[in-house]
Formats: C-alpha cells, structure tokens, sequence
C-alpha cells in the first residue's frame, strides 16, 4: 500500500495518490492543451516573478530564469507520464546538473584568473562545457536521475558568463527553480490529469500511461490506414502461419476478414507469451538460486518456442 494512502486525500490527490477503485477519465485534445499551457505559463512565470523581484535574487544578479527550465517545463507539465518528468529525475537531476556544473567551472575558470590570452581562456572554456554535461550525465545514470534538461543545467553554468559570476549561489537557484516547478505541477496537473506517476520508484512495472496525454507526443497507431494494418500483421508471421494462410485461400471478403482475425490473435498471443516469459525471467532472478533460475529459463525458453 502507497505510503500516501495515510495522508488525507485531499492532500495525497494532489501528490499523485488515486484510490484503488479510481478510473482516470479520456481528456480530449483540447482540454490536456488547455492544462499543459496554463501549467507551463504559471510555472515560468512564477519563476521569472521571484528571480526579478526577490531582493536577494537582485543582490546576486541572478538571471531572470535558468533556460534549462523551459525544457524541464515540457516534460512536467506536457509528458506527464514519462519517467524523465518525475520529481526524482526533474529535482534530483538538476541538482546533479548544478553541482556539477559550478564545480567543473571553478576547477578549470576559477583558479587562473591571469590568461595569456583569450583564446586559451575559450579553449579552457569549452573543454570545461563538455567535460560537466558529460560528467552530469553519467552520475544522473549512476544514481537514477536522468532528467535531460539536467545537462543543459551543467553547461550553462560553464558557458554563461552571469551564471559564472553568481558562482555556488547558481545551486541554489536551480534546486528553487525544480522544487516551484514539481510544486506547481502538483497542483495544476493532478485537476484533471494524475501526477506523478510515483516519487521514488514505482510500484509497478510497465508504467500506466494516460492514453490521451501519449496521444500529445506521438502519433497515433489508429491512423494507420487498412493497407497498413495489413502489412504490419504480414511482417509478423511466421513461416507456420504463413503455411496456415495459404492452404486456406479466403472464398469472399468475409472469410478474408475472418483469415486476418485469427492470424491477429495468433500474434498477440505469441508476444503476450514471449512478453510474459521475458518479465518472469527478469524478475525471478532476485528470488532463486543459479540452478533454479537455469531450470526455469529452460522452461520458459520451450514455452516459447512451442508459441511461436
């Protein structure tokens, strides 16, 4: 049971928590629009509010915004659902990509101030970008927190000569900035939408996503025309079902019909049982022994091979 189950659930909705019985409504096009604008612009707009306006922020020269965050707003409050738009990734991540941004700058800028010229301090520079988007990426990956925007985060703090200047403050403004933006979309996305998907971990694997928000991000397999439908199914045959389709021709249009039915189910089959055999490998590992775990990959392997 989710640890938000014991919070009330006024408080706990709008942190992600539904009751087991809650069915999540189709949102048209339209109205999951409506929702990503409203949250993107006040989530931006709190943010450049607070960075011009707050008086330490003004003493510090801080930048009306850090641009990463855009791209961080895409994913919060657009793809709602991906796992790189959690508040682990999105907090977590840019964190990551904060620190190790200022440190990589004061380690190859902020030492030597006396260049011999220019064009040494440029090459210092860009040498000093790559190094902490690189950096920043592998500890997201070590540590779970991937956020892509998180990388942007490292390279502006090497490449920006506001930011270089505001030094170690610049952590502290980004972490502000990912704590407003997860806050904010905690409270406009979960009106009519639910997130996030989980705060840690999940609980469950594959993730559930909203059809209509994945409907926003790519496109749609329901477009695909009849002729379409028919080659995908005709790419996924085997040689058995190939050799099933044609000792039985089709007489008329129904029984044609008919023929694609039973080869559809034929296939779904198929991949739901190598689907199934492949997460019961994966998942069994932590639990049994090395013999038992190649007893039961034997198994698996000729319930497989029989579906196929």
């Amino acid at each position: 049971m989710s640890r938000l189950s014991r919070i009330p659930y006024f408080l706990s909705y709008f942190l992600g928590y539904r009751k087991p019985d809650h069915k999540q409504k189709i949102l048209p096009l339209w109205r999951i629009c409506f929702w990503s604008f409203l949250a993107a612009w006040v989530g931006i707009a709190v943010l450049e509010i607070i960075f011009v306006y707050a008086p330490s922020f003004q003493a510090h020269h801080t930048p009306m915004i850090i641009a990463s965050f855009g791209a961080s707003a895409v994913l919060i409050y657009g793809a709602i659902d991906a796992p790189l738009a959690q508040p682990r990734n999105v907090i977590g991540g840019q964190i990551i990509g904060s620190i190790v941004g200022v440190v990589i700058t004061q380690l190859f800028l902020g030492i030597k101030h006396d260049w011999p010229s220019e064009e040494q301090r440029i090459a210092v520079q860009w040498v000093a970008g790559a190094t902490a988007m690189a950096t920043s990426l592998v500890i997201m990956q070590l540590t779970k927190t991937v956020h892509p925007p998180a990388g942007a985060t490292a390279l502006i703090a090497v490449t920006t000569t506001n930011v270089i200047d505001i030094k170690w403050f610049y952590i502290g403004v980004v972490t502000l900035s990912a704590v407003i933006q997860v806050t904010i979309g905690c409270l406009i996305n979960n009106i009519e939408r639910k997130y996030p998907s989980y705060w840690w971990k999940p609980s469950r694997l594959p993730l559930q996503v909203d059809p209509s928000t994945l409907g926003t991000v790519m496109p749609s397999v329901t477009t695909l025309t009849d002729r379409e439908k028919e080659e995908v199914v005709a790419s996924n045959l085997t040689a058995a079902e190939e050799g099933i389709l044609e000792q039985r021709k089709p007489q008329n249009e129904s029984e044609d019909e008919e023929s694609i039915s039973v080869v559809q189910g034929m296939i779904a089959t198929r991949l739901n049982v190598k689907h199934a055999a492949s997460m019961l490998k994966s998942h069994s590992k932590q639990a049994l022994s090395l013999e038992e775990q190649k007893a039961l990959s034997s198994l698996l392997d000729k319930i497989t091979n029989h579906s196929s």
